[in-house]
Formats: structure tokens, C-alpha cells, sequence
């Protein structure tokens, strides 16, 4: 496993937009998982008071991208290809656990698994995301 830096992936994630809106947490590495914390804020709710569909996908689409950036060392950035979401159960506004694992990593490309846990501690969204990776250019 590589020796990653969570600052500073977590300070490079939170110059964007996505992780700043679900208050994106990192919480730990258990083995090959990743555990992260996302708040889904009223903004995200659907006319039916729960979590729409595509920001649960956009926060799972932030923290898989994440674990990609934290294995790479922050040397390589994951160009989504495809995101399969499966909807399980509604989820609810406020804090949800995310547990995310790489499936396999190459040269060129990668696939990683997330799955989001809802307040009761059950599986509410699962989702498979494919990507292309490319070199990060760090900004100086």
C-alpha cells in the first residue's frame, strides 16, 4: 500500500466544489477499504424529503475518485468513464458513511467500488465507477 498524504489529497479535493458542498470527511483505511463521511444538506433533497438520485451518485463519484487520487499518491486523476449506481433504499438528508475499495488499478485504467450506508447503518446505494486515468498536473 502506498504511503499517501490524506491532507494533502483532502486540501486538493476541497479546492474544488463537490467535496466542500457534502462537507467530504475521510475518516480511515480498514485494509483495501477507504471510509469516508459525506453530509447531504437540504439542497439535495427531492420533492419526496429524501436524497435525489444524482447527488448520491455525485458524492459517490467525489470519495471513489478520492481513494484513487489518495492509492496514485495524488499522481493520477481518475477520468470517469462510466458510473453504474444501484438504489437500494432512500437515503435521508444529513451524514452517511461511504466505504469505497479499488476493484483493480492498471496502467491505464481503473475500477472502484462504493457503498453508501444509510443512518441505520444499511446499504442504501452501490456503485461500480470505471475511469481512464491521467496524469494530475499539479498546480504550482
Amino acid at each position: 500500500m502506498p504511503n499517501f498524504n490524506v491532507k494533502k489529497t483532502m486540501k486538493r479535493a476541497y479546492s474544488g466544489n463537490v467535496s466542500t458542498f457534502f462537507n467530504t470527511k475521510f475518516l480511515k483505511q480498514e485494509k483495501e477499504n477507504f471510509i469516508f463521511e459525506v453530509t447531504f444538506p437540504s439542497q439535495t433533497l427531492n420533492p419526496f424529503g429524501f436524497v435525489q438520485g444524482g447527488m448520491i451518485t455525485s458524492a459517490l463519484d467525489e470519495v471513489t475518485s478520492i481513494t484513487v487520487n489518495l492509492i496514485s499518491e495524488d499522481k493520477k486523476l481518475p477520468n470517469s468513464i462510466d458510473l453504474h449506481t444501484s438504489f437500494h433504499r432512500p437515503v435521508k438528508l444529513g451524514k452517511v458513511i461511504i466505504e469505497t475499495k479499488i476493484i483493480k488499478i492498471g496502467k491505464n485504467v481503473v475500477s472502484i467500488e462504493g457503498k453508501l450506508f444509510n443512518s441505520e447503518n444499511k446499504i442504501a446505494t452501490s456503485i461500480l465507477h470505471s475511469a481512464i486515468l491521467t496524469d494530475l498536473v499539479q498546480k504550482k
